[in-house]
């Protein structure tokens, strides 16, 4: 899953845990102990979210859908497809509009800056600014989002070609699938959350 994804799963109250979940693909292993322990256990719920996905079989029978020109990077195509059709259905999920659920995600992220990484301090301003999280929700803005993960393996062997394309060719079938897959995935990350948040009282 996508920064949205993990962010929603991830908020029950508790914002510590909120930024351990970003911080999932921003801090190593080894760096982990340079944070109090409510943030660890939020990076250790993004990982165990990671491995609950890229194991689902729905989640596999997307990756499946991306063709053999960018299969390569099918999951990480499908991970930010699925943001997509969070922020699309967004309405089904949450009674907060996506615009001020989203701003009160940056005012969180604003005030826990210090503890954050460098790499991710560097994207911020173009999250906040660009409104990602709201974005997500055109075509245009996974577009952009796709397209920078791109620029990333231009000089490789493989680069991916016209990802947008993956999802524009595979649209309702993705969605049906994310549609099946998101419920669970909420109710493992409900599991999650109340065994870590529990575990801090």
């Amino acid at each position: 899953m996508n920064f949205l994804a993990h962010i929603y799963l991830a908020d029950q109250g508790n914002e510590k845990l909120l930024i351990g979940n970003l911080l999932g693909d921003f801090v190593r292993k080894v760096d982990e102990p340079r944070y109090e322990e409510s943030i660890r256990k939020g990076i250790h719920m993004h990982r165990k979210l990671d491995s609950f996905t890229d194991s689902h079989p729905v989640f596999l029978k997307s990756r499946q859908r991306v063709s053999g020109l960018n299969r390569r990077y099918a999951g990480v195509l499908i991970d930010i497809f699925y943001d997509h059709f969070l922020a699309r259905n967004w309405k089904q999920y949450s009674d907060q509009s996506l615009e001020k659920y989203a701003q009160h995600f940056y005012d969180i992220l604003n005030k826990h800056k210090k503890i954050l990484p460098d790499n991710l301090k560097r994207i911020m301003p173009y999250l906040m600014e660009e409104n990602w999280l709201v974005n997500y929700r055109e075509i245009w803005g996974i577009e952009q989002a796709v397209n920078n993960i791109a620029r990333r393996f231009a000089s490789s062997r493989r680069p991916m070609k016209d990802p947008i394309k993956e999802l524009i060719n595979n649209y309702e079938n993705l969605e049906q699938d994310f549609l099946l897959f998101f419920p669970q995935a909420k109710e493992f990350a409900k599991h999650l959350t109340e065994y870590y948040i529990i575990d801090q009282l």
